[in-house]
């Protein structure tokens, strides 16, 4: 079901020529524009989470549930603004968690750290990254795609995808997570060890930016943070090579809905997501 319209990839990008990175890449297009021209005023619309939505919000994400039903056919979504619907009459394939806009707070002010995730799961079975078979994140301020595809790589445009070698806190540059939390004196303490610290209010881009080896890993222990946040993303870190583990250093458990909160922390490798285990919690 891949119109003429949304299979305007480069022909050199890695793996363009798959009919489904073909897809993402057209609807990414469609919904970068959605959201650059969106307005920034608060709404009265209050999302499944309780937040506010801004009216970009609510604009790319009716954009999105159109193009994914349209190019997709019918299509169970979990949407951050809508909540879970079914789009579509017939037999769904397809359960996409979606997040039109993620880091509508730096959107809406005009910081460039922003973005849209959007995976792509089996309709059936757990709500798990790890179900995750197709990924998309795409900036929203350039035109950058990480996309990914489960037993077949990452990429960012053209460019194969691939994390760090740094396995040490010592010399790892590490983003956190600090929106609406009080860090304890142990994230002070690792924030002290590492290398360098950096925080971007925006989960996907944040993981990506790890999956691309730009930092070595990034630490969300708030347990706010939701499946559309960072779905797509902990796809495109594993099949760059990277690690997603909770706090405890186990899997994450599967999520019950898109209200589901958790904790989490992506990094390059194991060694490097253990010592971060151990710094915070002994």
């Amino acid at each position: 079901m891949v119109s003429a319209n949304l299979v305007q990839t480069k022909k050199d990008s890695f793996l363009g020529e798959e009919p489904m990175a073909r897809v993402l890449s057209g609807i990414y297009a469609a919904l970068r524009k959605t959201a650059a021209g969106g307005s920034s005023s608060v709404t009265g619309h209050t999302n499944p989470k309780g937040d506010i939505s801004f009216g970009f919000d609510l604009a790319s994400d009716r954009e999105a549930r159109r193009l994914l039903e349209k190019e997709l056919g019918p299509v169970r979504i979990l949407s951050e603004e809508a909540g879970e619907l079914d789009a579509g009459e017939g037999d769904r394939l397809w359960r996409v968690v979606l997040d039109p806009v993620d880091g509508s707070d730096n959107h809406a002010r005009g910081l460039p750290l922003s973005a849209i995730s959007v995976a792509l799961l089996p309709v059936e079975g757990p709500l798990h990254p790890s179900r995750a078979e197709w990924a998309l994140v795409g900036v929203i301020e350039e035109d950058v795609l990480h996309l990914a595809a489960r037993g077949r790589g990452a990429c960012r445009g053209s460019r194969p995808l691939k994390v760090s070698h740094v396995s040490r806190l010592e010399d790892a540059l590490i983003s956190f997570e600090l929106n609406h939390f009080a860090p304890p004196p142990t994230m002070g303490e690792l924030m002290a060890h590492a290398r360098g610290v950096r925080s971007y209010g925006c989960a996907s881009r944040a993981i990506c930016l790890v999956a691309q080896g730009a930092l070595d890993a990034h630490v969300d222990v708030r347990n706010r943070l939701t499946p559309e946040s960072f779905f797509a993303a902990a796809l495109i870190l594993e099949e760059a090579g990277g690690c997603l583990i909770g706090p405890d250093g186990r899997e994450l458990e599967a999520a019950e809905g898109l209200t589901h909160r958790t904790s989490l922390i992506a990094a390059a490798n194991r060694e490097l997501a253990g010592e971060i285990v151990e710094a915070l919690y002994g």
